[in-house]
């Protein structure tokens, strides 16, 4: 792995670390089809590629049962089954071998109802369905799974959640996703939260005296800029001249005859 991609890997897992606990090793990678058949055409050590970008810590790979039966569908529809080169076959044969299998029965069937009713769901194959409720379940993939997908559409939806890292394959290169903007958009709204109530151990009695606080605050210095206002109008009368105090205008007057020299007489 190239230092670039090692060093941004290492800054993907750290963000997770910090703001999703719950996705900590040892790490569950959840497979799609999509992906596993790219492995196998693209000859991936996907093994060897996911310990070295996982920073070499312990990870599990699952698959899920709809995932297996759709392979299996594409792989009887192939027309290259008979000359032993069928891709989907291999690649169901890896997530059997080598991945935990998730059966129907494990897979959550709870949706928020906004996402069941999108046209973008309603296209999905029962496997990326099946996939989308695992990574999503309790609105912050709570069984925290890392998805790897090849998948445009399910990947922009999964994007569109917090804290879903997913890993996809560029030709023959294994990438793990820099967080999505909504991953960082729900840190950020978190940490602001956490900031406003001092990192959420103050108590209800405290909130409401730090608020009576800021509100006397407001109060009084609402009360001082009232107050520089009214000061500022009486100066400005004052040197227009149409208050009591108005300044009266100097007059001009003759030299003081103490200073001045005495005229010198004539002799006679």
């Amino acid at each position: 792995m190239r230092h670039g991609r090692a060093k941004a890997a290492r800054r993907t897992l750290q963000f997770y670390k910090l703001n999703a606990p719950h996705l900590t090793p040892p790490y569950k990678i959840l497979l799609d089809g999509t992906f596993l058949v790219a492995t196998i055409r693209n000859k991936v050590p996907l093994f060897d590629r996911l310990e070295k970008t996982l920073q070499h810590e312990p990870f599990t790979c699952y698959v899920a049962r709809s995932t297996l039966d759709e392979l299996d569908e594409l792989a009887k529809q192939s027309k290259s089954e008979d000359d032993g080169s069928n891709v989907f076959q291999k690649a169901r044969q890896f997530g059997l071998d080598e991945c935990e299998i998730i059966e129907n029965g494990r897979v959550p069937n709870r949706e928020d109802g906004a996402m069941q009713k999108t046209r973008e769901f309603r296209d999905f194959s029962q496997a990326s369905r099946d996939i989308h409720r695992l990574a999503t379940d309790g609105g912050n993939n709570r069984l925290a799974y890392f998805v790897a997908t090849q998948d445009d559409a399910l990947s922009d939806s999964l994007r569109a959640r917090a804290h879903v890292p997913l890993f996809r394959l560029g030709r023959a290169v294994l990438l793990l996703e820099s967080p999505s903007s909504a991953s960082r958009s729900y840190t950020g709204s978190r940490e602001r939260a956490k900031l406003a109530s001092a990192g959420g151990l103050m108590t209800a009695e405290e909130r409401e005296m730090v608020s009576s606080v800021k509100r006397r605050d407001k109060r009084k210095r609402r009360g001082e800029d009232a107050e520089e206002r009214r000061k500022a109008e009486r100066r400005t009368r004052d040197e227009v001249g149409g208050g009591f105090n108005a300044r009266r205008k100097k007059k001009a007057r003759g030299p003081n005859p103490l200073s001045c020299k005495k005229k010198k007489t004539a002799k006679s």
